[in-house]
């Protein structure tokens, strides 16, 4: 019984190579010449170590509205485009945009987020041109670094002014309800009605809840012993 061999994984470097003549033809040739094939994979495979397939497969599409074959340099930011600080920059002010409105934003790399930190709140408020020399600095430290932390999860987002309703807006709000409710029509109706209202719903199970400032209020107006209550 004959034992299935897999088929050997192409190396990057073939897989660049290889793409890279269909797609100039002479042109890289010309470029390379000098080199044996397995020379030209093999340099091909040290210069793109740590990268990964996707980035490799990303800089072949990129190079598709290129006239010229890029250079090992260039074809190495085409794989990762975010190395470049100006493209890292624009990575950055994005990113944190989003993050103030809740949203994790795009990172391409946690470099891009830390050195974003780093700057802090001029990221968004000056451009590229006041922060070159800032943001180029504080990149390259980061890239520099053997190992980041992963990109935070994003502080919930502030509310616009006036949107929120905290727990005693909202308990406020229910008492001058009830209150409304309980001086409508009949004026002999019990104008304490709404203090038994809440005490109700804070009792059954699934109702509103109320905070303890709430609570006492009703609790006095019913002439309910608050000190007790709290003992109790």
């Amino acid at each position: 019984m004959s034992q299935v061999v897999d088929a050997p994984v192409q190396s990057l470097g073939a897989l660049v190579v290889s793409e890279l003549r269909l797609m100039y033809g002479s042109r890289f040739a010309q470029q390379w010449e000098g080199l044996t094939p397995k020379a030209l994979r093999d340099s091909w495979d040290q210069k793109l170590a740590g990268l990964t397939e996707h980035d490799v497969r990303a800089a072949l599409v990129a190079c598709l509205t290129r006239e010229w074959p890029p250079t090992l340099p260039e074809f190495l930011r085409l794989c990762r485009p975010w190395l470049d600080p100006e493209i890292a920059y624009q990575a950055a002010v994005a990113g944190m945009a989003a993050r103030r409105k809740g949203n994790m934003g795009a990172w391409p790399h946690p470099a891009v987020y830390w050195a974003a930190v780093e700057i802090g709140g001029d990221l968004l408020s000056q451009g590229w041109q006041a922060l070159r020399g800032r943001w180029e600095v504080a990149y390259r430290a980061q890239l520099a670094r053997a190992s980041w932390e992963p990109v935070p999860a994003p502080a919930e987002a502030l509310p616009a002014p006036g949107g929120t309703v905290t727990p005693m807006d909202d308990g406020a709000r229910r008492i001058q309800e009830l209150a409304v409710q309980a001086t409508q029509g009949d004026q002999k109706r019990d104008q304490r009605a709404w203090a038994r209202k809440i005490l109700e719903e804070q009792a059954r199970k699934g109702g509103r809840r109320y905070t303890l400032a709430i609570l006492d209020m009703a609790r006095r107006a019913l002439g309910i012993d608050v000190e007790k209550t709290e003992a109790a």
